[in-house]
């Protein structure tokens, strides 16, 4: 099943004009209209007040709704470069903003939008309601036609008007129904190229990512910390209290003694398998010894959702990258269970060249959100940290689908 307009469209066309990606690409197109005309009003504001003061501030609202609306043709919305100024205030923030490479792309796309765009939306909206014009038009001509009782011109006329008619209703529906689906393909083409991340500001996300990485490597470490000494310091602590009580009363009551060594010992299995579950928070068991594919193989039999896996991954991966992998591919399955009230799960992906591609689906009911702490936030930190990218879409309503890429380099 293709996730894109365009894989859709290119896959398979004609089971395209039969999916709810035309209606999609026809509400990309539509919208798009829309906001091209409300650039095409704000452009002379924008003059009026000055670029260079008034961009910053009056593409912010446009341009993120466009990052958002990229989703009706499947993928995840585009992620905004922009950093935080050093400095507060808004005069700080108008001069941080003007001094950003992606602020005045925003404002060439939101130029583009107005203009070029725009025609390409309207003439696609125009290709669109085209035929059902053309019909209106054959109608208006018939009752048009010349009468002549005795030779029945009228009825020729109709005819033939109707022949014509009819043949110009095919060749333009023709056009219109691809029309439409290549100008919103082109449209979010045109997006993806001047709202995306650049490669300088994806250096800076990066480096942001890692701080922030650090950060949650501390929160880590201390949670670890705080487990051993709740949990298996605890229980040692115990046993070592038990094997005591059971020397002192070795020599005067050895019953009492081997009921405490008994007792020592189910202390000792209890410290034993807390701090396996510790480790396998850590890094499974099963990763080390198996390989990727053996542990999401088992995350799949332990999830409460019925999940098919497909991963083809001919062989063992750095340490880091099957790590990164397993980690994401369990949180997407703990989601699902938690929260989308899913009831199937596809786990598909494979070595592409020298990159890990993986992509979890679910038929849940969607309107999944990274910064509403599902963990996926500093899972995305973690996929930053190595080089690799971490996409959600989630229209409410679903499906959810989570792609990660990982470089398996190393």
């Amino acid at each position: 099943m293709a996730d894109t307009a365009w894989e859709a469209l290119r896959g398979n066309p004609l089971r395209f004009f039969a999916s709810l990606w035309l209606l999609r690409t026809v509400a990309y197109v539509l919208s798009g209209a829309m906001l091209g005309a409300l650039c095409l009003l704000w452009l002379p504001a924008a003059l009026v007040l000055g670029v260079v003061v008034a961009a910053p501030a009056l593409t912010r609202p446009l341009v993120a709704l466009e990052r958002r609306r990229v989703v009706l043709l499947g993928g995840a919305p585009l992620q905004d470069p922009h950093v935080r100024p050093d400095q507060p205030g808004p005069i700080a923030w108008l001069r941080f903003r003007c001094a950003e490479a992606v602020t005045w792309r925003e404002l060439a796309y939101l130029g583009l939008h107005a203009t070029v765009l725009l025609v390409l939306d309207l003439a696609a909206v125009l290709l669109l309601f085209s035929p059902v014009l053309a019909l209106m038009s054959v109608n208006l001509t018939t009752t048009r036609a010349p009468t002549d009782p005795a030779t029945g011109t009228d009825v020729v006329v109709a005819v033939l008007i109707g022949a014509l008619g009819a043949l110009a209703l095919v060749v333009v529906g023709f056009f219109a129904v691809y029309a439409v689906p290549v100008a919103a393909i082109a449209h979010s083409k045109v997006a993806h190229l001047l709202l995306a991340p650049g490669s300088g500001e994806t250096v800076r996300m990066l480096t942001r990512s890692r701080a922030r990485l650090v950060d949650a490597f501390e929160v880590e470490r201390r949670r670890i910390e705080r487990d051993l000494h709740d949990g298996a310091q605890q229980r040692l602590l115990a046993l070592g209290m038990t094997l005591v009580g059971a020397q002192l009363e070795f020599d005067d009551r050895p019953e009492a003694a081997r009921a405490l060594v008994d007792q020592a010992a189910e202390e000792a299995k209890a410290a034993l398998a807390e701090l396996r579950e510790l480790i396998r928070g850590i890094h499974p068991h099963v990763l080390t010894d198996l390989g990727l594919l053996a542990a999401v193989a088992e995350l799949a039999d332990r999830a409460t959702v019925p999940v098919t896996v497909t991963v083809d991954v001919p062989h063992r991966l750095p340490t880091a990258v099957e790590s990164t992998a397993y980690f994401v591919v369990a949180e997407a399955l703990s989601n699902a269970a938690k929260h989308s009230t899913a009831t199937q799960v596809s786990i598909t992906g494979g070595l592409t060249g020298a990159r890990l591609g993986i992509k979890v689906r679910d038929n849940g009911i969607g309107g999944a959100d990274p910064a509403a702490g599902t963990g996926l936030a500093g899972l995305a930190d973690r996929v930053d940290a190595h080089g690799g990218t971490l996409a959600l879409s989630s229209p409410p309503g679903g499906p959810t689908i989570l792609r990660l890429e990982l470089p398996c380099t190393g």
